[in-house]
């Protein structure tokens, strides 16, 4: 067995899964956001060997498209390498399935974030302006985009 594994979140992990996005975000996703991702079935709980739960990372699907709307480590967890490791387990799990690209948006000042993606192979397609909310105004979301 991997030192890590990728698992399917449900209903159970939504305490952890809440406290952990309020920890990590200035503008968490609610409950409610979690349970209408839980309908979708692609949600999934990052754990180590002993079931301690690490991130998690939340994904819609439009046709061949999956669009990855949520991804998290606990930022107890931080500058360990495991947004790395969750991120690659995850595409592993959708490439040579029917999905074809993965989709996201980013917060131009998330330069970690950024960067992790352009390691794995996530190009830039452009910008949404004013996309998110912050603490003077909004935030531009950097779009990008992964090909399997």
């Amino acid at each position: 067995m991997s030192e890590y594994y990728l698992r399917s979140m449900d209903e159970e992990d939504l305490t952890w899964v809440n406290a952990t996005e309020k920890l990590a975000y200035s503008f968490p996703w609610s409950k409610n956001g979690f349970i209408k991702s839980l309908d979708e079935g692609l949600c999934y709980i990052f754990s180590n060997i002993n079931h301690d739960p690490l991130g998690y990372a939340c994904f819609t699907s439009v046709l061949d498209e999956l669009h990855l709307l949520n991804f998290c480590i606990a930022p107890k967890n931080h500058r360990q390498g495991l947004g790395e490791k969750f991120l690659m387990q995850l595409m592993a799990k959708f490439k040579g399935t029917k999905f074809a690209v993965i989709l996201l948006e980013v917060r131009e000042s998330n330069l970690y974030a950024i960067h992790l993606y352009k390691k794995l192979g996530f190009i830039i397609d452009g910008k949404r302006p004013n996309y998110y909310p912050a603490a003077l105004n909004r935030e531009d979301a950097i779009l990008m985009s992964f090909k399997f």
